[in-house]
């Protein structure tokens, strides 16, 4: 099915709830599943000896026997198997993720519902969630930065991805930027019957505020700043090296030094107490009459 043309598609408010309303419990099944048969395979050695110190016996005659000493790396064992169920999986489901992609390219564009786009899009979309999911759950910085940039999200150097949701496609954020938590970045939003898909472009040091919403086709310049509880309008353009604000953003203000807010700080001060001694005066003033 063809791409509406979205100038011609005004809509009145913004709205990604009940996104993706397919079933996908299976594919986080298998996904389970996998993660499960690979950490067990690897480990058949391990619970091969264990199950010998305790019965005497192994299940499986042809492995090497190990040690009393192996309960000692119970601990670490466990620890490492949370490590590869976790990988496993971010690996098989970056795979599958590239399958589907060589089997339906995604595009940008407005698109009807039941359309190819629009069940493709549904079915990378829930194969990046649990991978992404498992990785900001590891003890590991950046984790989900790797499982992002293996599934094709341009991320640069130095970002910082604090929790919070970032779509897995048509995504490109630039080096020293800083996303802080509660943020969504949207390049995807589902309207009544419609999927409308925009790429977001974020520059180079920029910074975007917590609890807030960036929507399809957004273009931050670089060293633009997304304040704090804003959200951007489809296909709006921020310009560099200012402040945002607004619901959606209609207020721009310009970057200050520490210096230059010392001074408008001190200004402020020297203002107040003006005015606190101007009016001591009055009053005594007017006391004295």
């Amino acid at each position: 099915m063809e791409a509406v043309n979205d100038s011609q598609f005004k809509i009145d408010y913004i709205s990604t709830s009940g996104v993706y309303k397919t079933p996908f419990s299976l594919i986080i099944l298998l996904q389970f599943l996998f993660g499960c048969l690979i950490m067990i395979l690897v480990n058949l050695w391990f619970l091969n000896d264990l199950y010998y110190l305790l019965t005497g016996k192994s299940f499986l005659p042809f492995l090497l026997i190990g040690q009393w000493w192996e309960w000692f790396l119970l601990p670490l064992n466990i620890y490492g198997n949370l490590l590869l169920f976790a990988f496993s999986i971010i690996l098989f489901s970056a795979g599958i993720f590239k399958i589907l992609n060589k089997l339906y390219p995604p595009k940008e564009g407005i698109f009807k519902r039941g359309s190819k786009e629009w069940k493709y899009t549904h079915r990378r979309f829930w194969t990046a969630y649990f991978p992404i999911w498992l990785a900001r759950s590891l003890p590991l910085p950046w984790s989900d930065i790797f499982v992002y940039r293996f599934l094709g999200v341009h991320i640069g150097r130095n970002v910082v991805a604090y929790e919070g949701y970032i779509d897995p496609e048509f995504i490109e954020i630039g080096d020293f930027t800083m996303t802080s938590l509660n943020i969504c970045i949207f390049s995807h939003l589902i309207y009544q019957d419609k999927l409308i898909i925009k790429k977001v472009k974020i520059g180079k040091a920029c910074i975007v505020g917590p609890q807030t919403i960036i929507s399809p086709g957004t273009i931050l310049h670089d060293g633009a700043v997304l304040g704090v509880n804003s959200y951007t309008w489809i296909n709006q353009v921020l310009e560099g090296d200012l402040i945002h604000v607004g619901t959606p953003v209609s207020i721009t203000l310009p970057i200050q030094s520490i210096d230059e807010s010392q001074k408008k700080a001190e200004k402020i001060k020297s203002e107040a107490l003006q005015n606190i001694n101007l009016n001591n005066k009055n009053n005594e003033g007017g006391s004295g009459l």
